[in-house]
């Protein structure tokens, strides 16, 4: 391959969008080009699996927008055949800030259910979700959300339009599928939230009873593992949840699948090449959505061809093995304390790394671009949930230059030097967003890592000793021996 070859390339991983986030519904909803549907996401998909769990990044609005539109849904449905994907009808029972004709916002849930509602006003207000989008979908005349509300409450009306759309969905051997998405975003007090969120797994629980009209949830980890939610069926809830993950195989296939499809001839052409090179065949998009590309999750050959773009090792010379192996790196590096790689982080990882340094004669990233990268991966990473957990930064913050792992109670005392936990009880107050932990007179330091851990970013060794994963540790300003530096 020639330099101009690797340069299209280089290019072409560069120009991938660094903001790959979606919405549910609106403007940054998913498009039919960049659906990649791993094998085990399937059952996130099926009709039938109401519960999805995934951290920020895993994909849960990417998934929520792709079954929220018919052309989008319509390739999942190629993508995943045994799940009938085809004879489903979709609306949406939440969508968090993104409003528009299909979304429902906090600021509708806020209307309808005060600040001193009761669980049947909450139950209320889940049902009318339902009842809304499912008369909506049957093509009857949509319910404005004051007339759905009043039917919520009234359990015989109520169950009288549930039962007749039933029949309606049935005559039609189609199941209506409501969608809630961006649920982290019900409430701004830990008290409102599990008011909400049990009385949504409540409907959740009681729509069991109607095989046409679904529901499904794309929840956060810590949402539905709060242990102070008290709905009796709750253990079988989150049983037959199912976890959104990527492996690395996953994301080197949605890295290579972007390659393969793109529309620059130049770099088309460049990865046909490099494929042809290695005795790899080449695909187009429908092979791809049906999983008939051994490259989208065969590990041997994503590792050949990963060699190529980038050289086999992290570092160059006899003993350049000692670094570890270009495909793996990445992987083991933007790992969280779950041991969670999202699309998001790998991605951005691999754009930040193909923009590094000069262009190389003999392939399209360096490895010392892949290095920049798990920097550029890490301080986005950690913007990103400053967007979600606005107490983030405040908590790592005094925490920069620590040497870890380190003692708990090291860093206990550097949480204390700074007064870290009346500061962060007081902005939570002042600017009205949902603290990490319930405000008890007993808050201690501990509450704080405690938090940290539940959402992956910090972890305790087996000695005690307290460490973070270095997606989060380089942005933070942490060190570690033999660690990638922070910038």
């Amino acid at each position: 391959m020639l330099q101009t070859d690797f340069k299209a390339l280089r290019d072409a991983i560069s120009s991938i969008p660094a903001d790959v986030s979606n919405d549910a519904v609106g403007e940054y909803a998913p498009k039919l080009q960049d659906i990649f549907a791993p094998e085990t996401h399937a059952a996130a998909l099926a009709p039938g699996v109401p519960i999805v769990v995934g951290s920020r990044g895993a994909g849960k609005s990417f998934w929520s927008g792709v079954l929220g539109q018919d052309e989008t849904r319509h390739a999942a449905a190629t993508a995943y055949p045994n799940l009938g994907l085809d004879r489903v009808q979709v609306g949406f029972g939440f969508t968090g800030a993104v409003g528009g004709s299909e979304g429902v916002t906090p600021e509708m849930l806020n209307s309808y259910v005060g600040t001193n509602a009761t669980p049947d006003e909450a139950k209320g207000f889940w049902w009318a979700t339902i009842l809304r989008a499912a008369i909506k979908g049957a093509g009857e005349t949509p319910l404005s959300f004051k007339d759905a509300v009043r039917m919520a409450f009234d359990w015989e009306e109520r169950n009288k339009s549930l039962d007749r759309l039933e029949k309606h969905y049935q005559d039609q051997n189609t199941t209506f599928l409501v969608v809630y998405d961006a649920l982290d975003t019900v409430a701004t007090t830990w008290p409102r939230r599990r008011l909400l969120t049990e009385a949504l797994l409540e409907i959740v629980w009681a729509m069991r009873a109607y095989r046409r009209i679904k529901v499904k949830l794309f929840l956060r980890p810590d949402q539905i593992d709060d242990d102070a939610l008290r709905f009796v069926e709750l253990p079988k809830l989150r049983s037959g949840a199912i976890l959104l993950k990527w492996s690395g195989a996953d994301l080197y296939g949605l890295l290579y699948s972007r390659l393969i499809l793109s529309q620059l001839d130049p770099t088309k052409n460049a990865f046909d090449q490099l494929l042809r090179s290695l005795n790899i065949p080449s695909a187009n998009q429908e092979m791809i959505l049906a999983r008939q590309w051994a490259l989208a999750h065969n590990i041997e050959n994503q590792s050949r061809v990963m060699a190529v773009l980038a050289s086999p090792f992290m570092g160059d010379g006899p003993n350049g093995f000692k670094k570890g192996k270009t495909y793996g790196w990445p992987i083991e590096h933007l790992a969280d304390a779950f041991s969670e790689v999202t699309p998001r982080s790998f991605l951005g990882l691999m754009i930040a790394a193909s923009k590094f340094g000069g262009i190389p004669e003999d392939r399209a990233i360096t490895s010392e671009g892949i290095r920049h990268g798990l920097r550029a991966a890490s301080k986005t990473r950690v913007d990103q949930l400053h967007q979600e957990f606005l107490w983030i930064k405040g908590v790592l913050a005094p925490l920069a230059g620590l040497l870890l792992p380190q003692a708990e109670e090291e860093v206990f005392k550097a949480w204390r030097k700074t007064n870290t936990l009346a500061q962060l009880i007081m902005d939570a107050e002042n600017n009205k967003y949902l603290p990490p932990f319930e405000i008890t007179k007993s808050n201690s330091e501990r509450d704080i890592f405690l938090a940290l851990e539940r959402i992956g970013v910090m972890f305790s060794r087996k000695d005690g000793r307290l460490d973070m994963p270095d997606l989060f540790r380089v942005a933070a300003k942490l060190l570690k021996k033999g660690g990638t530096a922070p910038a």
